[in-house]
């Protein structure tokens, strides 16, 4: 992953962390240093921050090994400074898989807080006899403990795109229809999202944040699924674009780049001996031309690779297939014959015309 260390995988599951972590920690070093800390303190609050992270890390694994138990393989665990994000490649359509999904990464953090709790108990600490509450050598499980116990009961908040939003999804969706019961689960999100967002006006400026932060993915979880109920009984061959810009495989990229700017197309389709052979996207071009220059073949930046579905597969199977892949491009065969291609903007264009004429 781009600008993303690699740190090692687990059950097939790559885990990176993303280059913005480390300004997490030089602004935690500065910060601390600003204030006259002793580096010895801060050292203690970096190990902490760490190992808070690897507990984050078994969070979302507690996620990609409950999905892999019902077939479902995660792309990557990728960390920032805010969390970490399991890539699932699909939630579980079974609402109770997908409930067991959900609640497996604060479980995980709760089976945490517990281990550290009995660590604690075992070795006699005392909380009342502590003259000073830091991160020290002494306090570290204790503050990994609670901090366990918070991110299981942050995320546990019955709104998306946290855990406790999808929980609630999957227990409504075990009686009502899945879009239904996104829409139920996202209005107590943004519900509780907008009260986040007044309450924090005036107390604390980070739940005005953590408030838009619910509001925005809980509209968006919404529009998600209400799109993939909608393409249900639909097949790619309702949503296939027969008419679509060509391109030479040999062409110079200055071809492309004047289709490009002299229509509204942002995809192309190469070509070979009259045969498509590949897709050529606004990014490559650009990607091309700052790479080499307007004069090097198409066939140099081109994706020869393209998905590829039959015209009888259910088009919201697909379009969830190129979501996933974050492909917008994808070819139509028939019988192994090239027929034409598939654009995720236009199956939204799609989506919202027969949703007009209501169908």
């Amino acid at each position: 992953m781009k600008l993303s260390l690699y740190l090692g995988k687990y059950k097939n599951v790559k885990v990176f962390i993303h280059w913005t972590f480390s300004l997490l920690l030089l602004w935690i070093i500065i910060s601390n240093l600003r204030q006259g800390i002793p580096g010895v303190d801060i050292l203690w609050t970096v190990i902490f921050v760490l190992a808070l992270f690897c507990c984050v890390v078994f969070h979302e694994f507690g996620h990609a090994l409950a999905a892999q138990k019902y077939g479902i393989q995660t792309k990557d665990i990728v960390l920032y400074p805010i969390g970490g994000i399991a890539r699932l490649e699909k939630l579980p359509e079974d609402p109770k898989q997908e409930l067991w999904v959900a609640i497996a990464g604060p479980l995980v953090n709760v089976g945490i807080f517990l281990i550290l709790s009995a660590v604690l108990s075992f070795t006699g600490f005392n909380i009342e006899s502590l003259e000073e509450i830091k991160i020290n050598p002494t306090t570290i499980i204790l503050y990994l403990a609670s901090a366990n116990l918070i991110l299981a009961v942050f995320n546990l908040i019955p709104a998306f795109p946290m855990d406790g939003g999808r929980i609630l999804r999957a227990f409504l969706a075990i009686r009502l229809p899945r879009a239904q019961a996104t829409q139920i689960a996202g209005g107590i999100g943004q519900f509780l999202a907008i009260f986040f967002i007044f309450f924090g006006l005036f107390n604390n400026p980070i739940l005005v944040l953590i408030g838009i932060f619910i509001f925005l993915g809980a509209a968006a979880e919404v529009s998600h699924t209400q799109q993939e109920s909608f393409l249900k009984g639909f097949k790619v061959n309702d949503a296939i674009m027969m008419k679509f810009q060509i391109l030479a495989f040999d062409a110079p990229l200055s071809k492309a780049v004047d289709k490009l700017l002299n229509s509204q197309a942002t995809h192309f389709v190469v070509v070979k001996d009259d045969v498509a052979v590949g897709t050529l996207s606004r990014n490559e071009i650009i990607r091309g031309l700052k790479e080499g220059d307007e004069n090097i073949a198409v066939e140099k930046v081109a994706d020869f690779n393209p998905l590829k579905f039959e015209t009888e597969e259910n088009l919201d199977d697909v379009w969830k297939k190129m979501m996933s892949e974050n492909r917008k491009v994808a070819f139509v065969i028939e019988n192994g014959h090239f027929l034409g291609i598939l654009d995720q903007e236009n199956i939204s264009e799609f989506i919202m015309v027969k949703s007009a004429l209501g169908k």
